[in-house]
């Protein structure tokens, strides 16, 4: 919409190359945000205050991590509160952790083994989660447009960064005389008795703007843990794409050098760890006074005294996680897993070289004839099982001792296991042919009345697939109906079947 003009007065182009250009790739850029980073992805998605909402509540504060099926009954918990308020949240609290961890909202790691045994799995806020938490919070709770303690904070922070950046060294010398000189001034002032304490209200907007500077450092760790996991998948490529035979890098890896640690994030958090370490003491005794001296809200008291184990736990963890992971790479390189790797690798690329090479010659939408065995479990001696750490650490079982008698192993339990991991075939066989008998015909409709599915989703699955192999499809639909594992009924209109003879 606009005036018309002529050829003469049109706007030159700009240059190929030029701020077109770069504007382009910033645009770009942010586009690639908007539809990946986590923070942005929570954001806008369909129920962007819900979800912030819940996170923050079960997440937040000094929960940093829970047990997948934890969060998920918290969640169930609270959904109804949020219902009554209008929202819509149609689904169960394990769908939306799925669909967190799916978007990169929630993090999903194995816990610490205990005793052999691999630990629960957990899931926490991302790094994107927590900055749009924090930006939500500072959107309700915004900071006052002006503070005197803020701008004091930077003007501080300049004046020292220009006295301790300058090459000269007499103006360095000049600057700590005139601290001195100022420091001088103040303790003759306390000896006469003319210094006061800060205002009250001064001294609980410094105690906001600390609080407000120490919210962002939780998404900063979340951050560093993100960039180790980075470097690390980073080293494991470059030893599987080396040749191995001499090779500088798998050398440093086999002495011990710790890349994780010489990374930007590794020495970002020894040396966050180091100055956590050498103020811990002195950091508690302030806390102490600031506290007994400072007149702050609960919540703001509470978060403040938090404040150091906050921090400590979180550098533990982080330390930790870098040393596991530095372990499994030197494990890795001294195990000799490393040439199987490297084959695996190879055949992974001639199979994606292979496709690419059929792709011209086979349409997308073409059939292939595959046929997969339902999964049933092999029985086998429980003497030929050996343990899986999924961490990576290596778990070494206790000898056992040879004077005590071998501990009984119960059938029940073994069949207990392997129906957690495989639809148990032999019962639904038994399910369908116990209803021809008594009617002599059934389908999977009539089966599940007579029968519950024990398994939930997966005896429907199963019975489903005797149903095409050895039942008579007709045209007609039936509704089934059984209940989750979670205990959540369910339903589902499917094609019918009708068996007419027993199912061998």
């Amino acid at each position: 919409m606009g005036t018309a003009s002529s050829p003469g007065d049109a706007a030159p182009r700009p240059a190929a190359g030029h701020g077109t250009g770069r504007r382009g790739q910033a645009a770009r850029a942010v586009r690639a945000l908007l539809q990946e980073h986590p923070a942005w992805v929570l954001l806008r998605s369909r129920n962007a205050a819900a979800a912030v909402v819940l996170l923050d509540r079960n997440l937040g504060a000094s929960r940093r991590r829970l047990p997948v099926e934890q969060l998920a009954d918290r969640i169930d918990d609270d959904v109804p509160e949020l219902r009554r308020a209008g929202f819509e949240l149609p689904y169960s609290g394990y769908f939306y952790v799925s669909e967190w961890i799916d978007e990169g909202v929630l993090v999903r790691r194995r816990a610490a083994s205990s005793g052999g045994e691999p630990g629960a799995e957990t899931v926490e806020l991302s790094d994107g989660a927590l900055l749009a938490i924090r930006f939500v919070s500072r959107l309700s709770r915004p900071h006052p447009a002006v503070t005197p303690s803020r701008l004091g904070a930077v003007l501080d922070g300049l004046h020292r960064l220009a006295d301790e950046s300058d090459p000269d060294p007499e103006a360095r010398l000049a600057a700590l005389l005139e601290q001195r000189a100022a420091l001088d001034a103040k303790i003759e002032r306390a000896r006469r008795g003319d210094s006061e304490a800060l205002p009250a209200d001064v001294a609980v907007e410094r105690a906001r703007e600390i609080l407000a500077l120490a919210g962002d450092i939780p998404a900063d760790l979340a951050r560093v843990r993100t960039e180790l996991e980075r470097t690390d998948r980073e080293l494991r490529r470059r030893l599987l794409e080396s040749d191995g035979s001499r090779d500088i890098f798998l050398d440093d890896i086999y002495r011990g050098v710790d890349h994780l640690a010489e990374s930007e994030a590794g020495r970002g958090l020894v040396a966050f760890r180091e100055l956590l370490r050498r103020s811990e003491h002195s950091a508690q005794d302030d806390l102490g006074r600031v506290l007994d001296s400072v007149h702050l809200a609960p919540s703001e008291a509470s978060a403040l005294r938090r404040l150091l184990p906050t921090l400590q736990d979180a550098a533990d963890e982080l330390t930790d996680t870098m040393g596991v992971l530095r372990r499994a790479l030197q494990r890795m390189v001294r195990s000799g897993e490393l040439p199987a790797e490297r084959a695996l690798r190879r055949l992974i690329g001639e199979a994606q070289d292979a496709a690419l090479a059929a792709a011209p010659d086979v349409a997308p939408g073409a059939e292939l004839r595959l046929s997969l065995p339902l999964g049933a479990v092999a029985p086998r001696s429980v003497g030929g099982l050996a343990p899986h750490n999924p961490g990576g650490e290596d778990v070494e079982a206790p000898p056992a001792d040879p004077a005590l008698p071998p501990r009984p192993v119960s059938l029940t339990a073994l069949r207990a296991m392997a129906r957690d991991s495989e639809i148990d075939v032999d019962e639904l066989r038994g399910h369908v042919n116990d209803v021809i008998d008594q009617a002599g015909r059934a389908t999977v409709a009539s089966v599940l009345a007579a029968h519950p599915a024990t398994q939930g989703a997966a005896s429907v699955v199963g019975l489903l697939t005797l149903a095409e192999r050895h039942g008579t499809p007709t045209t007609e639909q039936e509704d089934v109906g059984w209940r989750s594992s979670r205990g959540v009924a369910r339903r589902a209109s499917l094609p019918q079947h009708q068996f007419e003879e027993h199912v061998p």
